[in-house]
Parts: structure tokens; sequence; C-alpha cells
């Protein structure tokens, strides 16, 4: 005769069972996982248009994705800053699914004030110094996700700012 079973002893069907609800609980906490904010620099800039009543710049930003997996940018907003002074604000749809740990370049569309702008660019372009730039915002998320705020700073040299630009350009 076999001997009754103790119910302490797990069958294999228990074990198998217990090993599928682990793995799944552990899936779906990988997928609500935070993002972090995405990298955000300024890499180039471009006058588009310059009138007494309405500047407007293609700014030249790359947007790294510092998470494990792709993050699905639907739009950025942006303020930006040269030298410690706005130069531009906006928003711009980019609709990017940037790789995990990848780049993207976004060209987007801002609207300068009409004193700064004007008085510092010419300035700027003459320094013999890298230029101290910050770039802030939110990026926007597919899905409704919560947007993501994002601050970052760095520097470029003066005429690399421009001359970016111009090179984007001739190549479209």
């Amino acid at each position: 005769m076999s001997q009754p079973r103790s119910r302490l002893t797990p069958t294999p069907s228990i074990l198998l069972s217990f090993a599928l609800v682990i793995a799944l609980i552990s899936g779906c906490a990988s997928l609500t996982k935070p993002w972090i904010a995405p990298e955000v620099a300024l890499t180039g800039l471009k006058i588009k248009e310059l009138t007494l009543l309405r500047q407007v710049f293609i700014v030249n930003l790359t947007v790294r994705n510092p998470n494990d997996r792709t993050l699905p940018i639907k739009g950025l907003t942006y303020r930006i800053t040269l030298e410690g002074n706005e130069l531009a604000q906006g928003s711009s749809q980019l609709d990017r699914q940037i790789p995990p740990l990848g780049t993207a370049l976004a060209d987007v569309e801002v609207v300068g004030s009409l004193l700064g702008i004007t008085r510092q660019l010419p300035a700027l372009a003459l320094k013999d110094r890298p230029l101290d730039w910050t770039v802030s915002g939110t990026a926007s998320l597919a899905n409704g996700l919560l947007p993501l705020p994002y601050r970052w700073s760095g520097q470029i040299d003066p005429k690399a700012l421009l001359s970016i630009a111009v090179e984007r350009d001739n190549r479209s």
C-alpha cells in the first residue's frame, strides 16, 4: 500500500503553479517600473524667421533614452537658456520611439523673445569660450502616462552652435 501524502509535502503541480504565479508577479512588476526622464541636449540653432513681431528658430536637440526599454515620446515642452538668458520656449509633437539607451535627433521650432535673442546671438557668436546652456521641460509619453520633467545643462562652442544648424540644413 502507498502511504498517504502529508499535507506539508507539495506536489509537483503545486510547485509548478507557484513558480508560474511568481513569474507573472515579477513580469508585472517590471512593467510598472518608473521611467527615467530623457536626457535632452542643445546641439544647434538655425534662424527660420526674424521680424520685429516674430522670431522663429529651428533648435537642434539630441534626446537620449536612459531607460532599459523603448521610450515612447509623443511630445516635448522646453525652455532653452543660453548664458543664463532665455533663448526660447515652446512645445513640439515628436511621436518618437527611442530605443533603450539610444538617441534621437529632434529639430523643433521655437519662438524666441524679441529683445533677448536679437541682442544675444551676434555677441554670443563672437565669444571665444564655450557657452553655457540649459534645456528644461517635460516629455509627454504615449498611452497617457504622466509627463516626465527633465532639466539638463552643458556647454557648446559658439561657432558649433550655428554651424551644426547650417550643416543639417545643407543635408536636407
